[in-house]
């Protein structure tokens, strides 16, 4: 009887010992995977992607369609092309200071589950976790006024090479690319 039992008893439990291992592996690839130095190389945010799109347009054609009286009226200048060039600085600089914060994001998440999060030279430690659907959640360390602040971020793609995170901030939702 025992024996008929070891037998029967046998395969449910190999099954369910792969089934666990199957799955608590998984998670434990993805932290090994993740364990690194990952600098941030692309942004993708449908707002502020539209936001410039926008107004790149609207520097491309502001006053072109206008008389100078118009245009003195409504943009206090005839000089719509100075107008122009003065607009498309301001606008490429302001392109140009938000790559320089994306190529200068940092994250290095260690083993024992901290991380280091550099943002154009200023570092804040933090720690990490994998959840079991498999989101990153980085939790501040040192919170201010005793209160934990959890940032939860969808994995959209992990290789060794690639760490691709998407995130809600303000009610928009970003994509952010790192490499190793």
């Amino acid at each position: 009887m025992i024996c008929y039992m070891k037998k029967h008893l046998a395969l449910p439990f190999l099954l369910l010992t792969t089934l666990l291992w199957a799955c608590t592996s998984g998670k434990n690839d993805k932290r090994k995977l993740l364990t690194g130095v990952w600098h941030a190389n692309k942004l993708e945010n449908k707002d502020m992607d539209s936001f410039f799109l926008n107004t790149q347009a609207y520097i491309d054609t502001i006053g072109k369609n206008s008389t100078d009286e118009v245009n003195k009226r409504v943009y206090g200048v005839t000089n719509m092309d100075s107008m122009r060039k003065i607009l498309q600085s301001q606008y490429d600089s302001a392109k140009n200071m938000q790559m320089d914060a994306v190529k200068n994001t940092i994250f290095e998440f260690r083993a024992d589950s901290t991380a280091l999060l550099t943002f154009n030279g200023s570092i804040d430690s933090s720690t990490w976790t994998i959840t079991p659907a498999g989101e990153l959640v980085i939790t501040e360390l040192h919170p201010i006024e005793g209160e934990s602040e959890h940032v939860t971020m969808e994995i959209l793609g992990l290789t060794d090479k690639e760490l691709k995170l998407r995130f809600a901030e303000n009610g928009a939702y970003s994509t952010v690319t790192f490499n190793h």
